[in-house]
């Protein structure tokens, strides 16, 4: 188990487990749907990696566990109170559910659409830290916006995935 600090952050110190695994996903070439199985916790989220989109409908159905959003977290490097507001649920409920516990479906939803995103963007800037720079810069084709500040939305999401899309293509953004 990590350590964080009072605010709910890992320390920069000590690179998360999860990113460490992702880093070798990445080095690797994995595709984005593999490193999405890795960030919501590999085996330990689902028992085979998802061949299919709709595996992770199958998913949603279910319920993910809180422990997958702890690992997205630790990955972009936010509190989970901050997740917590990605997610629309309170902090206190998110709090309140221990790690197995699995999330109702549109919270579900949301951290798989999340997750996508992150390993997007992981894919597109191959470090974890950079990534979570760009997340919390500013940023001209999102009138000034925050991305990080987009992802609480379906809409707010795709716009990012969008933005990752074109860096990825190499357009100036």
């Amino acid at each position: 188990m990590s350590s964080t600090t009072d605010n709910g952050k890992m320390p920069n110190a000590q690179a998360p487990a999860i990113a460490i695994t992702l880093k070798n996903y990445i080095t690797k070439g994995a595709s984005i749907n593999a490193l999405v199985w890795a960030l919501l916790g590999g085996k330990q989220f689902w028992r085979l990696p998802p061949e299919t989109v709709l595996d992770y409908v199958a998913a949603t159905s279910k319920g993910i566990p809180k422990q997958a959003v702890h690992n997205l977290a630790e990955v972009i490097d936010v509190p989970m109170k901050d997740m917590a507001t990605l997610l629309n649920v309170s902090y206190k409920t998110l709090g309140r559910k221990k790690k197995t516990d699995t999330l109702d479906s549109l919270s579900s939803s949301l951290s798989i659409e999340l997750a996508n995103t992150v390993a997007k963007g992981l894919a597109v800037f191959e470090e974890r830290d950079k990534f979570s720079r760009w997340l919390q810069k500013e940023n001209r084709a999102l009138q000034g916006k925050k991305p990080f500040q987009l992802l609480n939305t379906p809409t707010g999401i795709k716009m990012v995935n969008k933005l990752l899309g074109r860096i990825e293509e190499g357009v100036y953004t």
